[in-house]
């Protein structure tokens, strides 16, 4: 005997919400693997500690959601990386771009640049950290 329509979009509509909320997780798990890497730590703490960026954004200097589904702005390709962080400063808003690489043998990831964007200045970036 096969089960009503009732019955079925019952158990359909159950997969769904399992199937979005999988997908919310995942992409928390993948963000916060990002911000607990030792680079992003690095660059957060350098940024917050550089005195033109503290002057532009204002203290405190706060970090918002990276959007992991955006794979044009932030990806790891081979062996380099970028991430499209959005700041939040007493003074205004702002956008770090954290570039970090490694060597084929290595695991860790090492900062290799960052950039802030303040939104007073959208065609401007200011180099934090350049190596």
């Amino acid at each position: 005997m096969l089960p009503s329509t009732k019955t079925l979009l019952k158990y359909s509509a159950i997969g769904g919400v399992a199937t979005v909320i999988m997908g919310v997780l995942a992409r928390g798990k993948i963000e916060n693997n990002v911000k607990t890497a030792p680079f992003y730590k690095e660059a957060m703490k350098t940024l917050r500690g550089h005195a033109a960026a503290v002057y532009l954004l204002g203290e405190p200097i706060k970090d918002g959601k990276i959007d992991v589904g955006n794979n044009k702005k932030n990806f790891i390709d081979g062996n380099a990386a970028q991430f499209v962080v959005p700041l939040r400063g007493a003074k205004q808003r702002g956008i770090a771009y954290i570039y970090a690489s490694k060597e084929d043998n290595d695991e860790q990831w090492s900062l290799s640049r960052i950039e802030l964007e303040v939104n007073d200045r959208p065609d401007q970036r200011l180099v934090i950290k350049k190596c």
